[in-house]
């Protein structure tokens, strides 16, 4: 094979060249090693360092979840405590007509006239539904206070809003919509279907 030199004639030359000559052939095969094996294997590493610190910022945020884990354990348990109380102060399904006569005998009590009583349907909300009725009562101011008082006094949540008064002489009309709340557990949120058992 011709290759346009005598070989021999490297070997006649100077150290210094040969040195050159050697480190060149050493340059050019690390530059090939570099072009076609070493470069891709540095980006295969760099790109697992990447991956390892993403996976040590996911360990390292879900073991500070998990240290949280018993304090947000605790704070379900007294949540679920304090719905379980408010669900105790709003009335169920069935105590829904005897509250609703309570609030009609407090009036009756203080000697006012009801010329409208009127229970509404329902409002569905969340968790909880409004059971509103619209009320017009006429009576002294005194009395028409004292019987307000009573009803917001009862063991289970009613409010008053809305609320309307028409001085005629003495007597006081007032029309007002009375609101109780009634829980609506899972079975009968609005939505939510009973599973099959």
């Amino acid at each position: 094979m011709e290759l346009g030199f005598d070989p021999t004639d490297i070997l006649r030359l100077p150290l210094f060249k040969k040195v050159g000559i050697g480190l060149l052939i050493l340059l050019i095969m690390l530059a090939a090693y570099w072009h076609f094996s070493l470069r891709d294997q540095l980006q295969v590493v760099e790109a697992n360092k990447n991956s390892i610190a993403s996976l040590d910022n996911s360990i390292a945020s879900k073991k500070r979840m998990l240290l949280q884990l018993p304090r947000l354990r605790k704070e379900l348990i007294e949540l679920k405590q304090r719905e379980a109380k408010a669900a105790r102060k709003l009335p169920s399904q069935k105590e829904i007509p005897a509250l609703l006569t309570d609030i009609s005998n407090a009036g009756h009590e203080q000697g006012l006239e009801f010329t409208l009583f009127a229970p509404k349907p329902e409002l569905p909300m969340n968790v909880y539904a409004k059971v509103p009725v619209e009320v017009k009562v006429r009576g002294p101011y005194h009395e028409t206070l004292l019987f307000m008082n009573q009803v917001a006094r009862l063991s289970r949540i009613v409010t008053f809003s809305n609320i309307k008064m028409q001085p005629s002489g003495e007597i006081l009309n007032t029309q007002a919509w009375v609101t109780t709340y009634r829980f609506l557990n899972v079975n009968n949120q609005p939505g939510k279907k009973r599973g099959k058992r």
